[in-house]
């Protein structure tokens, strides 16, 4: 790259976070609830329908805004939490009055819970928690809104620590019971409208990231926008944030602007192992301050076919690092800087000062222009990338990046 290429940089007032949905997939309407059914307009309503429901109840929430000052329980399985509309704007939970714990939607020990068509806003901790240590099986979380929310929106504690306690472990062979399995987080925005600008959460105010998961086993985590993920310091956690003995997590058609980080499997804490076969594909990521795609300590991840735009040359726009065991990179176009080893497959990347490739880089359109020509139809065929980030089925030889032109 030459020394004289300097790297954009954003300012706040330049992310139209509509005009950037509009790239990503619509949620598809959700089925008609096929158990009971429970209508409700007032945040009291809502506590009371939850408490009384039985398992497999879908609680419609019409619109309007509710108002949250503690937590909300989801302790039986199969409920249905949704926005009757269908508008995940018109359907407000918000923290603005805080609460004894700070965290707005709470699920202990259930299965087969749905969470969709709502927004969860102004909120410091977390706005969707659920313990790892209770088996929690099979969450969706479908066209959900975070808003200004401060730590994490969604957060899975680890499923060894009872009741999310450090010094109160689960046995290893309880552990493989009831870690979280089969989840997917779809369509959903993730967003804050600033930097998080107070330090007082223990990391001089960079703990904050869109979702931070731990243990889990067959997730995938497609086709969500995450803008504006920002620490004080620019060292914000992971938008897309799993680590800790997780395995088959798929991340893919996913959209980032602007957030510290994008994608993270794994971390330099904790055990020597956070991810097996981790897959990151056909995403479409314009990063902050830091890395876009982080790969640390894991076992047999790949990442393919991903459109990548740096706009701070200070760190490495991707990064392979700690002992990443059968990893392979192939197939991406990165606008920026790239850390693997020689213990990482690699080949038919294009790395560098890729100005001119992509139809507009600050509002996440990474769609190829005629001087991306080097990248068309000079990928290698990946079985597991047989469609592009829109669906489009890719060619025997497929072009190099997320969008096939």
């Amino acid at each position: 790259m030459p020394e004289s290429f300097v790297f954009p940089s954003f300012t706040e007032n330049k992310i139209d976070v509509a005009a950037i949905t509009t790239l990503a997939a619509k949620a598809p309407p959700l089925p008609a609830p096929k158990g009971a059914v429970v209508r409700v307009n007032t945040t009291e309503q809502l506590m009371a329908a939850l408490a009384d429901a039985q398992p497999g109840t879908t609680v419609f929430l019409a619109d309007g805004v509710y108002p949250v000052a503690e937590r909300i329980w989801i302790k039986q399985d199969g409920i249905c939490l949704r926005g009757e509309s269908g508008d995940r704007e018109k359907v407000i939970f918000d923290g603005s009055g805080g609460g004894p714990h700070d965290d707005m939607i709470v699920l202990r020990g259930v299965k087969d819970v749905l969470i969709a068509d709502l927004t969860v806003r102004n909120c410091m901790h977390y706005g969707i928690l659920f313990y790892g240590d209770s088996d929690v099986q099979r969450l969706r979380i479908h066209n959900v809104k975070f808003h200004n929310v401060w730590t994490r929106g969604l957060k899975g504690t680890h499923p060894a620590r009872i009741r999310d306690h450090g010094r109160n472990l689960h046995p290893p062979e309880t552990v493989e019971k009831i870690r979280p399995g089969g989840g997917s987080v779809r369509y959903c925005l993730f967003v804050n409208d600033t930097i998080k600008t107070f330090a007082d959460d223990g990391f001089r105010g960079d703990y904050v990231s869109g979702m931070d998961m731990m243990g889990l086993r067959d997730w995938v985590i497609a086709d969500n926008v995450f803008v504006g993920i920002r620490g004080k310091n620019g060292r914000g956690r992971g938008a897309i944030f799993v680590w800790q003995n997780s395995e088959n997590v798929v991340s893919e058609r996913n959209i980032f602007v602007n957030c510290d980080r994008a994608i993270c499997y794994g971390n330099p804490s904790g055990p020597a192992l956070h991810m097996i076969g981790g897959v990151v594909r056909n995403n479409v990521i314009v990063n902050g301050r830091y890395s876009a795609i982080e790969i640390m300590s894991t076992r047999d991840t790949v990442v393919y076919s991903n459109s990548v735009w740096a706009t701070s040359m200070r760190h490495d726009t991707v990064c392979f690092s700690r002992e990443d065991d059968g990893a392979r990179f192939y197939n991406n176009l990165v606008h920026g800087w790239v850390h693997c080893p020689d213990t990482v497959e690699h080949g038919h990347n294009i790395i560098g000062d890729l100005t001119g490739y992509f139809a507009d880089p600050e509002k996440a359109d990474l769609r190829l222009t005629p001087k991306a020509q080097g990248a068309v139809a000079k990928g290698v065929s990946l079985p597991d990338v047989a469609e592009d980030f829109r669906g489009t089925k890719r060619p025997d030889k497929p072009s190099l990046g997320a969008l096939e032109p």
